[in-house]
């Protein structure tokens, strides 16, 4: 992974690692507060979303203290999800391919239908919940 111009910010200065952990534990103190969504698909994502980010955030810290420049090059990446810069989906399941997987398309095959799997439980879920609550 380096920087490209692509991952550059508009005004050419990347953010730094301080700046994006401090955005991160914005982030994640955001899903903590009240009100808490009542939706329990929402609620579950609020909740996975600010664990990610309490992750993210402990992981660039650590890399920070002893490579500093490969944490620039994450945050660099990284550039937020609503960023027009940001990770790119399928740039990113290529990495998992080829690095987390090890080239094993049954493993990203099974990673693929557990997710399709979990989706469809998930909406179920959710138009069971939305069925019993729409008069509330």
């Amino acid at each position: 992974m380096t920087a490209t111009p692509e991952t550059e910010t508009e005004t050419g200065t990347a953010q730094t690692p301080e700046q994006l952990l401090a955005d991160l534990g914005e982030f994640h103190m955001r899903t903590l507060v009240s009100p808490l969504p009542k939706h329990p698909a929402a609620m579950g994502w609020q909740a996975t979303a600010g664990s990610m980010a309490a992750g993210f955030a402990r992981a660039l810290h650590a890399l920070n203290d002893v490579d500093p420049a490969r944490a620039q090059e994450i945050v660099t990446w990284f550039q937020g999800p609503f960023e027009d810069e940001g990770p790119d989906p399928e740039e990113h399941t290529d990495w998992l391919e080829r690095v987390v997987a090890k080239g094993d398309l049954a493993l990203v095959e099974k990673w693929v239908e557990d997710g399709r799997r979990f989706a469809e439980s998930s909406a179920a879920s959710t138009e069971e919940w939305e069925r019993r609550n729409q008069s509330a």
